[in-house]
């Protein structure tokens, strides 16, 4: 007899959270991965395509909204597609996904998933308050990575 109380069935599949791509993302060797918030300044995206012209690689984004661990973060699809535009101006292979429920958690497993050579990460000066009440994907973020990480204000 089958239990089909034990074992959890997805109701729904997982989203895809990409929303733009390169033609040879998938077979890139090397990746930089770019943490971007919607109100980050122009440096961030300068020094993570630097560092991936500078290593040969992709970039690979999550664009996030807030940098709160406890707020749901939200990054509209018009924001990715500019993102996706500039990379493609910059002439690397490149792949922009929105942010899910948790972006530091995202941000982690995409360095590993591709064995990322550095994360270059948008933050901003929060106090150790609003840190301690509200947590940070950034702490978190440094805290947990294998790989270098480079915040960029």
């Amino acid at each position: 007899m089958t239990d089909l109380y034990s074992t959890s069935q997805p109701r729904f599949p997982a989203p895809n959270l990409r929303v733009t791509a390169s033609p040879g993302i998938d077979s890139a060797a090397s990746t930089v991965v770019l943490a971007m918030r919607a109100d980050a300044s122009p440096a961030v995206l300068d020094e993570a395509l630097a560092a991936a012209r500078r290593e040969a690689a992709c970039v690979r984004a999550v664009v996030f909204g807030t940098d709160s661990t406890t707020a749901p973060s939200v990054s509209p699809l018009a924001q990715c597609t500019r993102l996706g535009e500039s990379l493609a101006e910059a002439g690397v292979e490149f792949e922009v996904q929105r942010a899910g429920s948790d972006p530091a958690e995202q941000i982690l497993t995409l360095a590993e998933d591709h064995r990322a050579s550095l994360i270059v990460m948008s933050t901003k000066r929060r106090s150790p308050v609003v840190k301690l009440l509200l947590g940070s994907s950034a702490q978190q973020v440094i805290l947990e990575a294998e790989c270098p990480v480079l915040l960029v204000k």
